[in-house]
């Protein structure tokens, strides 16, 4: 049963390639003369070393079968490039071809025959090139002396007989030339394309609320490496050495100033505030000083003479 699975997984995989199409960046479309393939031994060769180039197809049909040429290239992918060459009849019908076809890259005509009517080009070409000899005389009546009739033709003389310009380095030269040609379009259109594709970063959506978050970023996150911050001491945990105390002198309340003449009921006096004062606590710039009852008898008999309160305290 292995066995089996392994040669059906292997015949599945040879029928998908054969059936899968293969995509070349040229064709070329090769139309014979009268008689086909065996009066055009030369043209068969030059067919057979345009197949071994790479990235090339390479398709041969008799003149009369010009349509079959119009249905394969209706058929190329879209950007193949597409290249006719006809001799003799084939020349004349590659026109035929170009008027059947949404666009032509170039066509190469070699010695259209005079022996058959000649339509005019109304299809999209994009450059002709023919090669034919002007002296009818010299190609038996006339069968590689036709012009064809189309605006944009490049005309190279020779004076090659109808049967020996299949064999002529000239032709065989510029057929290679032009393959050469639009093969390097293809080439330059490729390297554009990937030099200007998009990045995939490109593509991403732009973030949202970017300023908020890098608001909230700027206030959460602190600065590296930011030197500690020391904090300022208090005042009243600043420690002054013993050497630098000086003891302060003494700050006694300041007596108050004579009060006028007394009523009935004397006014209260400040004298516990003032005692207070005396004895308060002031840290290192005050001196703490004890209170005794002659003191207070003494402040009295100042503060309060000729009064009722300065006799009771004597």
């Amino acid at each position: 049963m292995a066995q089996v699975k392994k040669r059906s997984i292997a015949l599945a995989l040879c029928c998908s390639l054969v059936a899968s199409p293969v995509w070349a960046k040229t064709f070329v479309g090769v139309l014979y003369p009268l008689f086909g393939p065996m009066a055009a031994i030369g043209l068969v060769q030059l067919a057979g070393e345009l197949k071994t180039m790479p990235d090339v197809e390479v398709a041969t049909y008799l003149h009369q079968s010009w349509k079959a040429l119009v249905d394969d290239i209706n058929r190329q992918p879209k950007g193949t490039r597409i290249l006719i060459v006809g001799y003799s009849l084939g020349a004349n019908n590659a026109i035929l071809v170009a008027n059947n076809t949404s666009y032509v890259d170039s066509i190469i005509a070699l010695q259209p025959s005079m022996l058959t009517s000649q339509e005019s080009l109304t299809g999209k070409v994009g450059k002709i090139i023919e090669i034919y000899n002007p002296n009818p005389l010299m190609t038996f009546g006339g069968m590689g002396s036709q012009k064809l009739d189309a605006a944009n033709v490049q005309y190279i003389v020779n004076n090659d007989t109808h049967p020996g310009a299949q064999f002529n380095e000239q032709f065989r030269s510029v057929v290679k030339s032009e393959l050469a040609r639009l093969s390097a379009q293809d080439n330059l259109q490729t390297a554009q394309a990937k030099a200007f594709k998009p990045s995939p970063l490109a593509k991403l959506s732009p973030l949202k609320n970017v300023k908020s978050t890098a608001l909230a970023f700027a206030t959460t996150d602190p600065p590296k490496h930011e030197p500690p911050r020391h904090e300022q001491p208090k005042p009243s945990q600043t420690k002054v050495e013993p050497s630098q105390q000086q003891n302060a002198p003494a700050v006694f309340a300041q007596a108050p100033k004579p009060q006028p003449a007394l009523t009935d009921e004397p006014r209260p006096q400040p004298v516990f505030a003032d005692a207070l004062l005396t004895s308060a606590n002031a840290g290192n710039l005050f001196v703490q000083r004890t209170l005794t009852i002659s003191d207070m008898k003494e402040y009295v008999k100042r503060s309060y003479r000729n009064s009722q309160a300065a006799d009771l305290i004597r």
